[in-house]
C-alpha cells in the first residue's frame, strides 16, 4: 500500500487507518472539485468493489460519450459554470469569436465529464496492471537523467504538472517506472478517498502527504529530497495569498497567484526541477506524457540562487509559467481549472465599507498599491522607483485634501484590479481615485493624483 502521512495528526500506513480516527478538515478553495467530497465517497465504494471492472473494457467511444452526457447535463446547464468558463476563455483567446467562445465552453463541460468516467472506470482499471497501454510514457527518459544528476548532487527531483487533459496519467507513469522510484505527492484533505480508491498492495513506493498546511509538510518532504525521491506536484493550484507573476512574460502580462512551496523545496535542497503534461493523443482515453525541457528554469535558478528570496521566487515562477502555461492555451477547453482562471487565479479587488470616508479611501488605495509591489513580482519592474514615487506623493495627495471627512459612498463599493499587470493596476486606482475627487471638487488632490498617474505611465 502507499504510505499516507496526516500532518495534522501523525504518520499511518492506509491499512492502519481507523473508520472512526478524525483527521482536522480545511475548507479550502482550490478547485472545483474541492466542494465533491461526497462524490470522491462514492469514486472510493466503486473502487472498493472492483464495480468499475466490466465498463473498463467499452470502447473509448462509449465511455466517452458517457462523459459528454455527464459533463453537458449535469455541468453545461449551469449558467454559472458557463459564465465563468466563457469569461477564462475570453482571457486566453483574446480574438476568438463568441461563437467559437462558446462552443469551446461546451467543450470543456464535455471534457469535465469525460475526465469523471476516466477515474472512475480507466484510471481505477489502470491501477490493477502494470502496464496500462493507453498510456504513452514518451520522452521518459528526460526523467531518468534528471534523476541520475540529482542523485549525484544528493537530492531529488521536482515535477510539476498541471490539471490538463489526463491529469492522472503523470504520476500513474512515474509511480509504474521499472526503477520503482520513490515518489512523494502532496492531496488535499477533501480528496483522500479518490487517492484511496486507487491504492494497491505494490505501491509501496509511493507517499501521501495530505495536510490543511504546506508548512507542516515541508521538513518531511525535504528529508526526503536528500533520500532521491520524486516529488509530484500541481503548479496551477495556488491560493490568493501566494506570490503573483505573469501569467506568460511577454504575452500574456496580467498577473495570477503561482504557487510557491516546492520553490521554497527546490532551493533548500537544490533539487532538479523538471515540469511534466499529459497531453491528448487521438481520442480522449489515450495520453502521451511529455517531460519538459528544463534547461531555463535550472539556468534561472542558478542565476539568481543569491538573490533576495522574492526576485528568486519570482524570476523562477515567471520561467516556470513560460513552460508550463502555453499548454494551458493550447489545451484550455481540457484544463479543469478553466472555470476558476478569471474569478479567482487572476483575480484581485479593492473594497470599502459603506459611509467610507475620502481620507480612508485614500489610505486604502495606498496601501493598496504598496502590497501589489509587494505581493507580486515582474521582471525588470523597477519597484524601488515606483515605491518612491508613491512615498512621495501619496501623502501630498492627501494632505491636500480640503474635506477628508466627507463620506465617498452611502453603500459598500469595490474597484475590481482583474487580469491585469502591477502597472496597469496601479493606474486604475489612481484613475478611480481621480474621479471619485473630481465629484468632491477636491482640484488640488486631483492635480496630485493626475501627477502620479502619468509618472506611472512613464
Amino acid at each position: 500500500m502507499a504510505h499516507v502521512f496526516y500532518a495534522d495528526k501523525k504518520s499511518i500506513h492506509k491499512s492502519k487507518i481507523k473508520s472512526k480516527e478524525k483527521i482536522r478538515e480545511k475548507k479550502v478553495d482550490q478547485s472545483w472539485s474541492a466542494s465533491l467530497s461526497g462524490l470522491f465517497k462514492v469514486i472510493k465504494w466503486i473502487g472498493e468493489k472492483r464495480i468499475y471492472r466490466p465498463f473498463a473494457h467499452l470502447p473509448l467511444p462509449i465511455l466517452n460519450g458517457l462523459g459528454h452526457l455527464i459533463g453537458h447535463f449535469g455541468i453545461g446547464t449551469s449558467k454559472s459554470v458557463q459564465r465563468k468558463t466563457q469569461a477564462s476563455l475570453r482571457m486566453l483567446h483574446p480574438n476568438y469569436s463568441e461563437q467559437l467562445i462558446k462552443k469551446l465552453s461546451n467543450a470543456s463541460s464535455k471534457f469535465l465529464g469525460e475526465i469523471f468516467v476516466d477515474i472512475v472506470f480507466r484510471l481505477l482499471y489502470a491501477t490493477d496492471h502494470p502496464s496500462p497501454k493507453f498510456v504513452d510514457s514518451g520522452n521518459l527518459n528526460v526523467l531518468e537523467d534528471a534523476f541520475t544528476k540529482a542523485k549525484d548532487l544528493g537530492t531529488g527531483v521536482i515535477v510539476p504538472t498541471l490539471h490538463l487533459g489526463e491529469y492522472f496519467h503523470v504520476p500513474l507513469v512515474i509511480s509504474r517506472h521499472p526503477k520503482k522510484y520513490a515518489i512523494d505527492t502532496i492531496a488535499s484533505m477533501s480528496n483522500m478517498a479518490m487517492w484511496e480508491a486507487g491504492n494497491r498492495s505494490e505501491y509501496t513506493n509511493i507517499y501521501i502527504y495530505a495536510s490543511t498546511s504546506f508548512s507542516k509538510l515541508s521538513p518531511f518532504l525535504e528529508k526526503n529530497m536528500r533520500k532521491h525521491h520524486i516529488l509530484l506536484t500541481y503548479h496551477d493550484y495556488s491560493s490568493p495569498t501566494q506570490l503573483r507573476v505573469p501569467f506568460i512574460y511577454g504575452k500574456f502580462p496580467y498577473l495570477i497567484h503561482t504557487v510557491q512551496s516546492y520553490i521554497s523545496l527546490h532551493r533548500k535542497t537544490g533539487a532538479i526541477i523538471v515540469p511534466a503534461v499529459a497531453l491528448p493523443k487521438g481520442i480522449f482515453g489515450r495520453s502521451q506524457i511529455k517531460f519538459l525541457k528544463n534547461d531555463k528554469i535550472m539556468q534561472i535558478s542558478e542565476k539568481y540562487w543569491n538573490a533576495s528570496n522574492k526576485v528568486f521566487h519570482g524570476e523562477l515562477s515567471t520561467e516556470i509559467n513560460r513552460t508550463l502555461y502555453p499548454y494551458i492555451v493550447s489545451y484550455s477547453h481540457m484544463w479543469e481549472e478553466i472555470m476558476r482562471f478569471s474569478a479567482l487565479r487572476t483575480a484581485d479587488k479593492l473594497e470599502f465599507p459603506a459611509g467610507c470616508t475620502i481620507y480612508s479611501f485614500l489610505q486604502q488605495i495606498h496601501n493598496k498599491m504598496n502590497s501589489i509591489l509587494e505581493n507580486s513580482y515582474e521582471p525588470n519592474r523597477l519597484d524601488e522607483v515606483l515605491k518612491t514615487k508613491i512615498e512621495t506623493l501619496f501623502p501630498q495627495i492627501i494632505s491636500a485634501v480640503l474635506n477628508p471627512k466627507q463620506v465617498v459612498r452611502t453603500h459598500k463599493t469595490k474597484i475590481m484590479l482583474s487580469a491585469l499587470n502591477a502597472i496597469s493596476e496601479l493606474q486604475k486606482l489612481c484613475y478611480v481615485a481621480l474621479k471619485e475627487l473630481k465629484l468632491k471638487k477636491e482640484l488640488v488632490a486631483c492635480q496630485l493624483i493626475q501627477n502620479l498617474a502619468d509618472s506611472l505611465a512613464m
